[in-house]
């Protein structure tokens, strides 16, 4: 399976292709202004966590893979640590690649 990596701003424009909606039309239903979604689809802004909850509810992408790129996961000091942020990476890696695949038509 390739490995597909996708910022923010890239999950938010093509959630909201795939919805079918404007940048007004998501500006308008989270009270932001079109610029703003502009902005963050363009990688131009880091989005608060408020807009994140909004755009994940509006757009159905779950919110961890919205903010899993600016997530600083722990690399843990025990083999169990470790062992449990290897997984959450790979678990987080197949969630996006899920995405991808279902937004983009995408394929193994």
């Amino acid at each position: 399976m390739k490995n597909i990596m996708l910022s923010i701003g890239q999950l938010i424009k093509i959630g909201r292709i795939n919805k079918d909606l404007s940048q007004e039309d998501v500006a308008s239903e989270l009270k932001v202004t079109k610029n703003y979604i502009s902005l963050v689809e363009n990688n131009k802004k880091d989005p608060s966590i408020n807009f994140l909850r909004g755009v994940s509810k509006l757009l159905d992408i779950p919110v961890i893979l919205l903010i899993w790129e600016k997530m600083d996961l722990p690399k843990g000091k025990t083999d169990s640590e470790k062992k449990i942020t290897t997984q959450l990476e790979k678990m987080l890696g197949d969630a996006q690649q899920l995405f991808a695949q279902r937004a983009l038509g995408v394929k193994k």
